[in-house]
C-alpha cells in the first residue's frame, strides 16, 4: 500500500495523466471535426459548381436551339410552309421555359451525384411556387384576362407541372437567382443587402444606396408601396431565365437578305440564300422572331475594374465575351454532425452553404473576327460554345437570394402587412426582426473621442440611437467607403454575399 508523500505524488500523477488524456481526446475530436467540416465544405463547393455548370450548359444549348429555329423560321418562309412557321414559333416559346427547367433538373442530378442531399426547405419552396403559379398567375378576371399573359395557351399549368415534377424528387440545388414576376427588386425592402447592412452596421452600404433614408426615416409609413407587376411580356422562365424577347416585325427591318444569308451560312444553313429570301418575299412578312433583351444582354459592366461596381478583376474581359445575359446561380447546403460535445454536453450540428454561378459563353464569327453573341442586332443565333464559372456577384440576379426559403416567405407573406399596418412576424422571421430593430431605432452605446475645454482628447461612452450612429460615422469616415470594400462588420464596409 502506497502512503505518505509517495502516495500523494502517485495520485497527482494519475490526475495529471487523466487531464492530459481528456485534453488529447478533445483535441483529437476537434481535429476530426475540423477535417469533416473542411471535407463537407469542399463537397458542397464541388456540388454547387457542378450544379451551376449543368444549369448554364442547358441555358447555352437552349439559346443555340432557339437561334437555329430563328433561321429555320426564315427557311420555312421561303417554302412557304405556314404550318411549319407556326410550329417553330410555338416551340421557341416553350423552349424559353422547358430549356431552363431542364437545367434545373440537371442541377439536381449534379448536386446529388456529389452527395448533396435533398433540402426540404428548398423543395417546399418550389412546391409552394408551383401552387402560386396555378392559383394566381392563371387567375381570370372579367373580360377573360389573366394575371399574367400566357406565352402560349395553357402555359402556366404546364409550367407548374414541370416545377412540381422536378420538386417531386427533392431539390438539392436551389435556384438562387429566380426572377419572380410579382416583384421588382429595385424596392429597398426587396433587397436582401439592406437587411444585411442593418444587421452588420454596414454604413458604407447606406452611403452608396440609401443615405437619404438613413437620415430622414421616421416610421414604416415612409416606405414607398411595393411595386405592382409591370405588365411586360412574360416570355421567360423565372428560373434560370434566358432574357429573350419575342418581337413581331418584318425581318427586313433588322437585316438585309444578304446579311441574313451570311449569318445562316456561318451557322450551318447554306440553303437559306439571299435569292430565296427575296424571291419568296420572306423579308417582308410580319413574323415573330426571338431577340436578346437589350436591357439584360448589355456590356458586362459588373466585370469592369472601372465599372459601376469597381469589380476587382485583373484585366478587361475579352471583347467577344463582354456581354451579360443568361446565367445560373445555385445554392447547396450540407450538414456536419460534430463529435466534439457542446457546452451543455450534447452533440451539435454545423451547416455549410455554398452558392455558385456559371454562364454560357460564345461568339459570332464575322468578317472582322469574333464578335459578341448579340452582334447580329440582338437577333438570337446559335453562338454558345462552352460554359464557365463566374463570380457570384458578377451574375445577374445575385441579390435575389431566391433559394432562401425564409427570405422568399418574408417578401411574399410579411411585407404587405408590414407596409399597411406596421405589424411584423418577429417571432418567426429573422428579416422581420431586422426591420423591427430598424424601426425601433434602439439606443446603443458607442465609444467616441471627445475634446475637452483644455484641448485634450479622451474616449467616452455615449448613448446614441442606432441610425444616428450611422449618420455620425459617415459624416466622419464616408471618404473611406469604396464599392469594392469587403466585410460588413461594425464600422462600415459592404457584404458581397457569396
Amino acid at each position: 500500500m502506497v502512503t505518505g508523500r509517495n502516495g500523494r505524488r502517485a495520485g497527482q500523477a494519475v490526475v495529471f495523466i487523466l487531464l492530459t488524456l481528456v485534453i488529447l481526446i478533445f483535441f483529437l475530436l476537434f481535429i476530426v471535426d475540423l477535417h469533416r467540416i473542411i471535407q463537407r465544405k469542399d463537397q458542397a463547393q464541388n456540388a454547387g459548381d457542378a450544379a451551376a455548370l449543368a444549369a448554364a450548359r442547358w441555358q447555352g444549348a437552349t439559346l443555340n436551339l432557339i437561334g437555329e429555329l430563328n433561321l429555320m423560321h426564315a427557311l420555312a418562309l421561303t417554302a412557304p410552309d405556314p404550318a411549319a412557321v407556326h410550329a417553330i414559333t410555338s416551340m421557341q416559346a416553350r423552349l424559353c421555359f422547358t430549356g431552363p427547367l431542364a437545367g434545373l433538373l440537371a442541377a439536381q442530378v449534379a448536386a446529388k451525384n456529389n452527395r448533396i442531399y435533398v433540402n426540404n426547405n428548398m423543395t417546399t419552396l418550389l412546391e409552394e411556387h408551383a401552387a402560386t403559379i396555378r392559383t394566381e398567375y392563371a387567375q381570370l378576371f372579367e373580360g377573360g384576362d389573366m394575371t399574367f399573359q400566357e406565352p402560349w395557351p395553357g402555359a402556366w399549368q404546364e409550367y407548374a407541372d414541370l416545377i412540381n415534377q422536378i420538386a417531386s424528387d427533392g431539390i438539392a440545388a436551389g435556384p438562387d437567382n429566380m426572377r419572380f414576376y410579382q416583384f421588382d427588386s429595385d424596392h429597398i425592402l426587396l433587397r436582401k443587402d439592406f437587411y444585411q447592412a442593418v444587421d452588420g452596421y454596414g454604413w458604407c452600404w447606406f452611403y452608396w444606396n440609401a443615405y437619404g433614408l438613413l437620415r430622414t426615416y421616421s416610421s414604416y409609413r415612409d416606405w414607398p408601396p411595393l411595386p405592382e407587376p409591370t405588365g411586360e411580356d412574360y416570355a421567360n422562365s423565372e428560373i434560370f431565365g434566358l432574357s429573350l424577347v419575342p418581337f413581331t416585325t418584318p425581318i427586313q427591318r433588322v437585316f438585309s437578305a444578304p446579311q441574313l444569308a451570311d449569318y445562316a451560312a456561318n451557322a450551318g444553313f447554306p440553303e437559306l440564300t439571299a435569292a430565296a429570301l427575296t424571291a419568296s418575299n420572306a423579308m417582308d412578312r410580319l413574323e415573330t422572331w426571338f431577340f436578346y433583351n437589350p436591357s439584360d444582354w448589355d456590356e458586362w459592366s459588373r466585370m469592369k475594374p472601372d465599372g459601376e461596381d469597381s469589380f476587382p478583376v485583373t484585366g478587361p474581359v475579352r471583347h467577344e465575351y463582354d456581354v451579360a445575359g443568361a446565367d445560373a446561380i445555385v445554392r447547396v447546403g450540407a450538414t456536419v454532425d460534430r463529435m466534439t460535445p457542446n457546452i451543455a454536453g450534447g452533440a451539435h450540428t454545423d451547416s455549410v452553404t455554398w452558392s455558385s454561378a456559371a454562364k454560357p459563353f460564345g461568339y459570332l464569327e464575322t468578317d472582322t473576327g469574333k464578335e459578341p453573341a448579340t452582334a447580329a442586332a440582338f437577333f438570337v443565333l446559335p453562338a454558345f460554345r462552352h460554359v464557365r464559372l463566374i463570380p457570384v456577384d458578377a451574375a445577374s440576379g445575385a441579390q435575389y437570394a431566391s433559394a432562401d426559403a425564409d427570405w422568399v416567405r418574408h417578401i411574399r407573406g410579411h411585407l404587405h402587412a408590414y407596409l399597411e399596418t406596421g405589424r411584423l412576424q418577429s417571432e418567426t422571421c429573422a428579416y422581420c426582426r431586422t426591420l423591427a430593430f430598424w424601426d425601433q431605432n434602439p439606443v446603443q452605446q458607442v465609444a467616441e473621442t471627445v475634446v475637452g475645454n483644455d484641448g485634450t482628447a479622451r474616449r467616452e461612452v455615449i448613448n446614441k440611437p442606432f441610425r444616428q450612429i450611422g449618420i455620425d460615422w459617415l459624416e466622419e469616415f464616408k471618404e473611406n467607403c469604396r464599392r469594392y470594400s469587403s466585410g460588413g462588420g461594425r464600422g462600415g464596409g459592404t457584404r458581397r454575399g457569396h
